[in-house]
């Protein structure tokens, strides 16, 4: 078996470092207040701006990506992440390390999307989707692992070591980048599409180093039958069959599929809108709590600061168990599963503020609380592609955005809860009330917008059926019995849903 170009290990560096970054604050809450003499609410901010970074970085880089080949935007993102968290492990201020933190996660969405693009370019078709999913295994071990990471490497070297640690693998991944990509793309590899939309006339693959906009990879399939329940799935036989919504939320179209116009058009469905908030309040409720895990541990429940990393590390593994969930069940039945996981989480937030009180009930919760969160994820983001229809990249970066200001505004609350007086535990409540508000937007929007947009749906595609099964006998009549009249409702076809 031939082994995978080093420049797709590269990748999985950076891909861990950045999805680590994410999460690595929340192990050394309790240090970095203590040590720059801020509240729990602002270090909560360096959480809070980090997912506002990512939303605004994205489409800045995609526009910039534009002018520039693949591969000089992958090193250009890498050294953007790398430099902001140098700032941010050297900031003699908060502020400075605010700033820091903003730099650096302005790169992370753009390089996820890039890499794994690149990484599909890189090999030959057989091994494509190995390729994009060893890719995103680096993001799906940071969200086990970054949380946990942080709190090992704080409480042992103290708290600027765990942003020392995201430099050097993102250092790591820069190395490698620098060392292994290509500066051309293979002959037959990089023209992949072109490949297949023109083979008959023989077009030869370009060696120029192809820019962001120019897609390598087959689009996803996002027709209302593509999966056999409505919502957006990878081609059969794609590179990206098979990656969980968490990972094709970051890839978008390259550039492939709908126009920019249709897409937009897309956007500005009131099912997508219904969606979107419904996104940012359910998941919204999540990082209210999980930021400040860590000194609920050690201030509410009584746990010895050692026990912060093994809790953190119950968290991600009930993280990785729900998102495999979550895929599943929306698999079978979306918005059940969409409005079930709202549902369950809601009360598990109530529930933790109850459960931090006492260790064993704290340490239970603790999974619990992991694997629902995570469990929405998949079924909110394939309810936002299946509202987009057939147009859902935009949709889609929109519903990664909705993803990050949930996070961004939940945990400014939760901060503000704590710095208000309400105590610790407080986050846990105010999580619970701010999903259980995403679930009321789900259930409204999905009685008053899906439903009538599924009909609208339906109408359309019944009125296309019976035109063309029309055009259809028309023309069987003129050519096999012109003298006849044509029999009503010959040769319809049955409505598949």
């Amino acid at each position: 078996m031939k082994t995978l170009p080093l420049a797709i290990w590269a990748m999985v560096i950076g891909a861990f470092a950045m999805g680590a970054d994410e999460f690595i604050v929340a192990g050394v809450v309790r240090e970095i207040a203590e040590d720059l003499n801020v509240t729990y609410g602002q270090v909560g901010a360096l959480e809070s701006i980090y997912a506002l970074g990512v939303a605004i970085g994205a489409p800045v880089f995609t526009a910039i990506g534009t002018k520039f080949g693949r591969r000089s935007m992958l090193l250009l993102t890498t050294a953007v992440f790398l430099f902001g968290n140098v700032v941010s492990a050297l900031g003699p201020s908060y502020e400075l390390i605010m700033v820091g933190r903003v730099i650096s996660a302005t790169a992370h969405g753009a390089f996820l999307g890039i890499a794994a693009v690149f990484a599909a370019e890189l090999v030959d078709a057989a091994r494509k989707g190995r390729a994009v999913a060893i890719v995103f295994s680096g993001l799906t071990a940071s969200t086990v692992l970054g949380a946990p990471l942080g709190a090992a490497v704080g409480q042992a070297f103290g708290w600027r070591f765990t942003f020392w640690t995201l430099v050097v693998f993102g250092g790591i991944a820069l190395l490698g980048l620098l060392i292994s990509l290509p500066r051309t793309a293979k002959k037959g590899v990089h023209a992949y599409d072109a490949h297949h939309a023109h083979d008959s006339a023989g077009v030869h693959a370009h060696t120029h180093e192809p820019t962001v906009g120019q897609s390598l990879v087959e689009p996803v399939d996002t027709s209302e039958a593509s999966h056999g329940h409505g919502h957006a799935s990878p081609a059969v036989g794609s590179e990206f069959e098979g990656l969980d919504a968490h990972a094709l939320a970051h890839l978008g179209g390259a550039g492939n599929g709908p126009t920019l116009r249709e897409q937009l058009k897309a956007l500005a469905r009131p099912a997508v809108w219904g969606a979107l908030l419904t996104t940012l309040f359910g998941y919204g409720g999540v990082f209210t709590s999980f930021v400040y895990l860590a000194p609920q541990y050690t201030e509410v429940t009584g746990f010895d600061a050692a026990w912060i990393t093994p809790l953190l590390l119950l968290f991600g593994a009930g993280l990785f168990v729900g998102n495999a969930l979550g895929g599943k069940l929306a698999d079978k039945a979306l918005m059940p599963t969409v409005l079930g996981a709202l549902a369950t989480l809601a009360v598990v937030l109530f529930g933790m503020t109850f459960a931090i009180q006492n260790p064993i009930s704290a340490v239970i919760m603790t999974f619990v609380f992991g694997v629902t969160a995570f469990a929405v994820v998949a079924p909110l983001q394939l309810r936002v592609m299946k509202a987009a229809g057939h147009a859902p990249d935009v949709a889609s970066a929109a519903n990664i955005s909705a993803f990050t200001l949930g996070s961004a505004i939940g945990i400014s609350l939760g901060g503000a809860a704590i710095d208000g007086g309400l105590g610790l535990a407080s986050v846990n409540w105010i999580g619970g009330l701010i999903t259980a508000t995403g679930l009321i937007i789900a259930v409204v929007t999905w009685a008053l917008l899906d439903r009538r947009a599924n009909v609208t749906t339906h109408d359309r595609a019944h009125e296309r059926e019976q035109s063309s099964a029309g055009e259809r006998h028309d023309h069987h009549s003129d050519t096999m019995a012109p003298a006849g009249p044509a029999t009503a409702g010959h040769g319809h076809a049955a409505h598949h849903h």
